[in-house]
């Protein structure tokens, strides 16, 4: 629970942190890093991928259950939150504008960062912590690739990754074996 608290904590101070959106728009028409496009295009779904995999090729039904829980738990605690802050201005900055257009909506929090990192939490949690050397560096490029496409500011990617990291610690709990069905070395 004290992890769900402090991601909670996290995600309050990023939420109502003001960016600075005019140091955003110095460096829209900037050349963008060669790994941003194929993150955005490709790589990004390896996350969600191994979410959905993982369960279905252990044949782990309560990770089916979990796993759509979450989907559900996080798109709406994503989408949610994105319309309740759209109109809010902390600082002079509107939450909901975006670094590409003052006229844009829906900035915080960023959908691509909580399904990528609620991908990641359910599969280590779930599945073992050592997911997280493929899954972690994905999420970070995900979030890396929001930024330098000026789709997000930073505490907008932030935000989204604490709520997949929120709904994923809430909803999901450690795979054990069905012990109804022994192995061959068990008989």
């Amino acid at each position: 629970m004290g992890f769900i608290a402090a991601c909670l904590l996290s995600l309050v101070v990023c939420v109502f942190y003001p960016s600075d959106l005019a140091s955003y728009r110095t460096n829209l028409d900037a050349e963008r890093p060669f790994w941003v496009e194929p993150t955005e295009t490709k790589l990004r779904f390896v996350n969600t991928i191994a979410q959905v995999a993982m369960p279905l090729l252990l044949r782990d039904k309560e990770g089916m259950v979990q796993l759509l829980t979450l989907a559900v738990t996080t798109t709406i605690a994503t989408q949610g939150l994105k319309r309740i802050v759209n109109d809010v201005h902390v600082g002079g900055t509107r939450l909901g504008e975006r670094p590409y257009a003052p006229d844009s909506r829906h900035n915080m929090p960023s959908g691509h960062s909580s399904m990528s990192s609620c991908a990641v939490y359910f599969v280590a949690r779930r599945y073992g912590w050592q997911h997280l050397f493929y899954l972690v560096p994905i999420l970070l490029l995900t979030m890396g690739a929001r930024l330098m496409l000026d789709a997000h500011t930073l505490s907008a990617v932030l935000a989204g990754c604490l709520i997949g990291f929120i709904c994923a610690a809430w909803f999901t709990s450690p795979y054990r074996k069905n012990p109804k069905h022994p192995s061959a070395s068990d008989v």
